[in-house]
């Protein structure tokens, strides 16, 4: 039974420190998920909102004079918000595209757009309905957006493309984190439940044992009362129920 107990404590105490590393790694997770997709469309929005940079959306559909190829004036124009926009040719990436059927025309991606995501609503709305695809999808394993518009009676689509391999690896670092502090608490949880075991229990084998003499017809020994606690008034009171009953038993024999 007392094995039992220890037992119990230790499930409870392993239990506790799963359920809240799940939860404290839920929480973390999903609150970089947030914070990351938040902070590329708010990137997107201060590039492309033309009521905040109405000077792109101009020079984005003002074909130049003798110009030979639309989108690589187009990418030119889109390298100068480079910074603003995160590109890095890696995880985040710009492409130009026909704005008819989708085509890979210019970019910072050196596989030539081998990495475009066309199942992605965001593209599938710019490239059908011609208007832009700036959903959020937590979900997704990556993040878009695209930005249909003309320049020079030609179609052409804007599309970031950004495959989360920075918050992928954040993710990873704060997993591994998680793992090693589960560890650790599954550690402490162990030996906590070793500490509360025997406070608990010591006293009930204690108590046990009185018990067990009792039962036996032995009153002679009065059981030390080592707390103040529910199990020091426990004690305190099985120590008067075996006086009783030793005083009642002194008071049959003698009658």
């Amino acid at each position: 039974m007392l094995r039992s107990v220890h037992m119990k404590l230790v499930m409870i105490m392993v239990l506790l420190i799963l359920s809240l590393m799940a939860v404290v790694g839920a929480f973390l997770i999903n609150s970089v998920m947030a914070f990351y997709l938040e902070e590329f469309y708010t990137q997107m929005s201060q590039v492309f909102d033309q009521s905040q940079n109405p000077a792109l959306s101009r020079t984005l559909q003002t074909e130049n004079s003798g110009e030979e190829n639309g989108a690589e004036a187009v990418l030119e124009i889109m390298q100068a918000y480079s910074g603003e926009l995160g590109l890095d040719g890696r995880s985040r990436t710009l492409y130009i595209l026909d704005g008819e059927t989708g085509a890979y025309l210019a970019g910072t991606d050196e596989a030539e757009g081998r990495g475009l995501e066309y199942n992605s609503p965001n593209l599938t709305r710019a490239l059908v309905e011609k208007e832009e695809g700036t959903q959020a999808n937590i979900a997704a394993d990556y993040m878009d957006v695209a930005l249909p518009f003309s320049r020079g009676g030609v179609q052409y689509v804007i599309y970031i493309l950004d495959n989360k391999s920075t918050v992928n690896n954040l993710i990873n670092q704060i997993f591994v984190l998680i793992l090693e502090s589960l560890v650790f608490g599954l550690f402490i949880s162990i030996l906590l439940s070793f500490l509360l075991s025997k406070t608990l229990i010591t006293p009930i084998e204690r108590l046990t044992e009185g018990a067990e003499r009792v039962a036996n017809g032995d009153f002679s020994q009065k059981l030390e009362v080592a707390s103040r606690d529910e199990i020091g008034i426990l004690t305190g009171t099985f120590n008067d129920m075996a006086r009783q009953l030793r005083d009642t038993l002194r008071q049959v024999e003698n009658e």
